[in-house]
C-alpha cells in the first residue's frame, strides 16, 4: 500500500496577514507521521435514520469554521510553521459520501474503517476529512478523521459538541455554550517565580528520568511494526456497571480501565506462550492537562505517563489496586508535565533528531492508553440521532498498540488500533478485554459482600468517584 505523508506546503506570497504561528508542540505532532505511524485521530459516529447529505454539509459548513484550524493549512513562513487560511477552502473536498452496495454489517464496517484509516490526509488542505457511509446498522455513519495537531481528545470532543445538538430539532444556529466566539478563557494560578523554577528543575529531572528507563519487557508487542493496521471495537458496556466496579474499590473509571487491559494483555500473551510473571509491560498513558474551559482553543495539551501496568499480577483485584496506586503516585509527580514539554522541545529539533528522540522514548513501552471523556447525553447531528461515538489512538515512535475508551451518553465504547504484525489476531485481544472487565465485575463484588460485615456501621461517607 502506498502512503504518502503531510510536508509543510510551499511558502506562499506574504499578503497573508493572518497566518499565526504553529506552537512547538503541535509542530512535533505534525511531523510525528511515518511510514508505520499516522498521527491521525480517526473516530466514527454512528447515527439512526438515512443521511440527508444536503442538511449535513450545510451544518457542518455553519460551524466547523468557527475552528480557524479546520480551514487552514499548515505552511513554513520565515523558517516557522504557520496556521495559514487557505484561500481556495472548499468543504465539498473535505465530506464525502460513499454510498453503500447493500446493508453493512459490524464486521464490514470495520474493515471499511481500516481501509479508511490507511488513506493520508491531504498535506496542501485543511489536515481532516469526513467520509460519510449510508446504509450502516439501520442508519449511516461519519468517519472523521482529524490530524494530531490540530487537536488533542479534549479538544475534539469540544468540537464534536459544537458540531451537535442536544435534540433533533436542529436549528441553524449551535448553543452558544461553549462557542468558541464566546466561550472565556480559563487562567492558570499565579505562582511565584521561584515556585515556577522549582517546577521546571522537577520537570527537567522528570525528562531525565525516564530517557534512562530501561527498555520495555521483550515481548510480542515490541517486535519491529510493519505499518499495516487494523482498527476493531466492541459493543458498548454500560456506564453503571464501570462505575460500580469503581466505587466498590474506591477507585477512578481510569483505574479499572487500566487494571482490565492489563488482564487482557497478561492473557493475550499467556495464549501465545510468553511468560508474563516476570517483568511487568509498561504503557504510555494520555494525561489531560487543560482546563475543560479552555478545550475551544484546541491544541495540544496533554502529557503522556510511563505506568507499570501490573501484567505479572494473577489477581484481578490485586491489579486493581495496583493500577489505582500508581497512577495516583503519577497525578502527584510532575511526570505528565514533563512529557509535555519533552514535546515542544522535539518540535525546537530538526526532524531525524525528533524521530530519534521520539523512538528512544517510546522503547519505554508497549503499548499507549488513553480514556476521553464524551458527551454526557444523546447528540443530533443535522436532525439524526448519534447512537454511538468510537475512537482510536495512533500510536508514535515504536509503539504499535493503542487501547482507547470513550465515555458517551452513560455507556463506554472500548476500540483498538494496532499494527497487525504485533497482533495479527486483534478480535481475540479485544474479547479478552472484554473477558477481564466481566472478571472485575465479578472479584470486586465478591470482595465487596466479604469486606461488608467487617465494616458495619463504622463506615464513612464513601469517597467521590472521579472520572480518571
Amino acid at each position: 500500500m502506498n502512503h504518502s505523508y503531510a510536508p509543510l506546503a510551499p511558502a506562499q506570497p506574504e499578503h497573508d496577514a493572518a497566518a499565526l504561528p504553529m506552537t512547538r508542540r503541535d509542530y512535533a505532532w505534525h511531523r510525528m507521521d511515518t511510514r508505520q505511524n499516522m498521527m491521525v485521530i480517526n473516530s466514527i459516529l454512528l447515527f439512526e435514520g438515512e443521511v440527508d447529505m444536503e442538511r449535513l454539509v450545510s451544518t457542518i459548513a455553519d460551524r466547523l469554521p468557527n475552528y480557524p484550524r479546520f480551514t487552514q493549512k499548515v505552511q513554513r513562513r520565515l523558517g516557522r510553521p504557520h496556521w495559514v487560511e487557505d484561500a481556495g477552502f472548499d468543504i465539498a473536498q473535505h465530506i464525502k459520501l460513499e454510498r453503500m452496495a447493500h446493508e453493512v454489517s459490524l464486521r464490514e464496517l470495520q474493515s471499511h474503517m481500516t481501509r479508511i484509516a490507511h488513506l493520508p490526509l491531504a498535506p496542501n488542505q485543511p489536515l481532516w476529512h469526513m467520509t460519510v457511509l449510508d446504509r450502516v446498522g439501520g442508519g449511516h455513519a461519519i468517519v472523521f478523521r482529524v490530524h494530531h495537531c490540530i487537536t488533542d481528545g479534549l479538544g475534539l470532543v469540544h468540537v464534536l459538541n459544537h458540531l451537535t445538538d442536544d435534540n433533533g430539532r436542529h436549528g441553524k444556529a449551535p448553543s452558544p455554550v461553549g462557542h468558541p466566539h464566546r466561550a472565556l478563557v480559563a487562567g492558570n494560578s499565579v505562582c511565584s517565580t521561584l515556585a515556577r523554577g522549582l517546577s521546571w528543575l522537577k520537570i527537567a529531572a522528570h525528562v531525565t528520568r525516564l530517557s534512562l528507563l530501561w527498555p520495555d519487557a521483550h515481548s510480542q508487542f515490541k517486535a519491529p511494526l510493519a505499518g499495516d493496521k487494523q482498527l476493531v471495537w466492541l459493543p458498548p458496556l454500560e456506564m453503571a456497571r464501570v462505575r460500580a466496579m469503581a466505587k466498590r474499590m474506591g477507585v477512578t473509571l481510569n483505574d479499572v480501565w487500566v487494571a482490565a487491559v492489563s488482564g487482557a494483555l497478561r492473557q493475550y500473551l499467556a495464549e501465545r506462550g510468553q511468560g508474563v510473571d516476570g517483568r511487568a509491560l509498561r504503557a504510555a498513558v494520555t494525561f489531560n492537562l487543560r482546563e475543560k474551559a479552555n478545550a475551544f482553543q484546541l491544541g495540544n495539551e496533554f502529557g503522556l505517563v510511563a505506568i507499570e501496568l501490573p501484567t505479572n499480577v494473577d489477581d484481578p483485584c490485586q491489579r486493581l489496586r495496583q493500577s489505582s496506586a500508581r497512577m495516583s503516585a503519577i497525578k502527584r509527580s510532575l511526570q505528565p508535565q514533563a512529557t509535555m514539554a519533552f514535546l515542544s522541545i522535539a518540535g525546537c529539533l530538526p526532524t531525524a533528531l525528533q524521530h530519534f528522540a521520539l523512538n528512544l522514548f517510546t522503547s519505554k513501552g508497549s503499548v499507549v492508553l488513553t480514556n476521553i471523556e464524551g458527551p454526557l447525553s444523546r447528540r443530533y447531528l443535522a436532525g439524526s440521532k448519534m447512537t454511538d461515538l468510537i475512537c482510536w489512538v495512533p500510536q508514535a515512535g515504536r509503539l504499535g498498540v493503542g487501547l482507547a475508551f470513550i465515555s458517551y451518553a452513560g455507556q463506554i465504547q472500548l476500540a483498538l488500533f494496532v499494527d497487525t504484525d504485533l497482533v495479527p489476531d486483534p478480535q481475540r485481544l479485544m474479547a479478552l478485554t472484554q473477558d477481564a472487565f466481566g472478571e472485575l465485575e465479578r472479584a470486586t463484588r465478591a470482595g465487596a459482600e466479604v469486606a461488608a460485615p467487617q465494616a458495619g456501621a463504622s463506615l464513612g461517607a464513601p469517597a467521590p468517584l472521579t472520572y480518571s
